[in-house]
C-alpha cells in the first residue's frame, strides 16, 4: 500500500481518498478543492500505517472509489478512526459477487489477462464509459505486472476475509457504470444503512465530480 500528500497545506479537514484497483497518484492529482489531500493506493498488501498522516486533523473526511471501498473498510476495521464523513463511489464491501460486485469469473479472467495490452485497452474503455470519455481520465504509471499482482492479491484478500464492516455513510452509484454494476450496487447497498444516491456517470465519475467533497453533498 503506498500513500502521499497531494495537497499538504495543514487545513482543519483532511480529504483522504482510497483510490481504486490499478491506480497510482495520477487519479489524486486530478481532483481539485481546498483542503489537505491524502492518496492511498495499491492495495498488493495493507502494512501501511496511515495513523500518523491523520493526526491532527479537526475532520477526516473519506472518499473510497470502486475496490478501494473494500480496501478502505477492510483497512479500518481494527482502527479507531472517527470519520467525520465517508463515501463509498462506484464499488461494494463484497466486490467478488455476481450479486453485490463483480461475477468471479469475471474478476479473475481480468487478473488473468491483465498482462495483454488489449484487455488493459477494453477495460480502460468499460471504466471511462467510452473514447470519448478516455481522454479525461489520468490512467496510470504503473507496469503491467504490478497491476495484476495487486488484483490477485485483492481477489485472495477478499475471498479469504468476512465482509468487512460498513462504515459509509453514502453510497454514489453510477449510473452508466460498466465496471460493478448499478444493479449490484444498488443490491449490496440496499442490505445495509448506507443512504444511495445514483449519478449519471461511468465507472469513473471524477471528470464531472473533480472535488470529492461535492460527492458527499450528493445525499
Amino acid at each position: 500500500m503506498n500513500a502521499a500528500f497531494i495537497r499538504q497545506n495543514h487545513t482543519p479537514v483532511l480529504e483522504l481518498f482510497f483510490n481504486g484497483w490499478s491506480m497510482d497518484d495520477r487519479v489524486a492529482h486530478a481532483l481539485a478543492g481546498a483542503d489537505d489531500l491524502l492518496a492511498v493506493w495499491d492495495y498488493t498488501g495493507f502494512d501501511l500505517d496511515l495513523l500518523p498522516l491523520l493526526a491532527g486533523y479537526r475532520e477526516i473526511r473519506l472518499t473510497a472509489w470502486s475496490l478501494g471501498v473494500w480496501s478502505a473498510a477492510k483497512y479500518f476495521e481494527n482502527k479507531e478512526v472517527a470519520f467525520a464523513d465517508a463515501v463509498a463511489v462506484n464499488g461494494t464491501l463484497q466486490p467478488v459477487s455476481a450479486e453485490y460486485g463483480i461475477a468471479p469469473d469475471i474478476f479473475a479472467g481480468t487478473a488473468a489477462n491483465w498482462l495483454e495490452e488489449r484487455a488493459r485497452e477494453r477495460f480502460n474503455l468499460r471504466l471511462a464509459g467510452g473514447r470519448a470519455e478516455l481522454a479525461a481520465f489520468p490512467g496510470s504509471g504503473r507496469s503491467a505486472e504490478s497491476q495484476q499482482n495487486e488484483l490477485n492479491s485483492l481477489l485472495h484478500n477478499i475471498m479469504d476475509s468476512p465482509i468487512p464492516v460498513n462504515l459509509f455513510r453514502l453510497a454514489v452509484i453510477g449510473s452508466r457504470d460498466r465496471i460493478f454494476s448499478p444493479a449490484a450496487q444498488r443490491a449490496a447497498w440496499q442490505m445495509t444503512e448506507s443512504r444511495i444516491v445514483e449519478i449519471d456517470s461511468p465507472h469513473y465519475p471524477f471528470a464531472l465530480y473533480p472535488e470529492v467533497a461535492e460527492l458527499g453533498k450528493l445525499g
